[in-house]
């Protein structure tokens, strides 16, 4: 793949998108409810624990429509609370609002989520990774993202991170179908140019990325299974803001840095 000459493609999209992720006013006020309701993808069988990698399709579309890139992501994950309930801090500005810098990928281990030193290219290639973050996108290994298994489910909608204490019956897994089976870049319908991924509703967009407190099951490729809720995007100051009013009006944002809440649930 001519990565150099791709990676290019669409940099007009990566701005559009992050600047428009709450640093202005403008939003279309809707719910991901509203806009990726939770059957748009197509229900994933994924009993097995033991399978190869496989191929990965659309990269050469992906790179230009998700502005992939070869940086590793200098980014840190900072653990803010411990086992079993753990807590993290991603720094996932990559770069700035016009990222510079490739997604940074991580793995949920018994000792927290590791950050593994992937770029965009080689991720493509490696199932030595769970899960990926820039700015106010998550990917999971799986689809059109990555040749492993890890698939995800929302939980019930009302449900909290505390009631979730086992996998709940019934869940639809899906995998990264951000790209459609002709290639074509599917939306989450957002108006700010985001990718459909499994996890696109731990957010909504009323003018600032505000959380939805959805609670998601991640089942990695073991076969283990992760509870997940994203807390918040900005400082908490300004997430608390933004998750109230609709809108940020202090100077001190420090949008890109997500802050996850998950456990083990086996």
């Amino acid at each position: 793949m001519q990565w150099q000459a791709k990676k290019q493609v669409l940099v007009a999209f990566a701005f559009t998108a992050l600047v428009g992720c709450g640093d202005d006013d403008a939003g279309s006020g809707m719910t991901h409810e509203d806009m990726f309701p939770s059957d748009m993808q197509a229900p994933v069988d994924m009993n097995a624990t033991d399978r190869p990698p496989r191929d990965v399709p659309c990269q050469d579309e992906s790179i230009g429509a998700l502005n992939l890139l070869e940086t590793v992501a200098t980014g840190a994950i900072t653990e803010q609370a411990p086992a079993p309930d753990f807590e993290h801090l991603v720094d996932a500005r990559a770069g700035g609002f016009m990222p510079s810098e490739s997604y940074l990928y991580a793995r949920f281990t018994d000792a927290g989520l590791v950050k593994v030193d992937f770029d965009d290219e080689s991720a493509l290639e490696s199932t030595e990774w769970d899960i990926s973050f820039r700015r106010f996108v998550i990917r999971l290994n799986s689809g059109v993202a990555g040749p492993s298994y890890v698939v995800a489910a929302r939980t019930a909608g009302g449900s909290t991170f505390d009631e979730v204490a086992s996998v709940p019956e019934g869940l639809t897994f899906r995998e990264e179908a951000y790209m459609s089976a002709s290639c074509e870049f599917v939306s989450d319908g957002s108006g700010i140019g985001a990718p459909a991924t499994a996890l696109s509703s731990f957010w909504t967009y009323p003018g600032c990325v505000a959380m939805t407190g959805n609670v998601f099951v991640v089942q990695l490729a073991t076969g283990r299974h992760v509870k997940l809720e994203v807390l918040g995007y900005y400082s908490p100051e300004a997430q608390a803001q933004c998750d109230e009013t609709g809108s940020i009006t202090t100077a001190e944002r420090g949008s890109g840095n997500l802050r996850l809440r998950w456990a083990f649930l086996d």
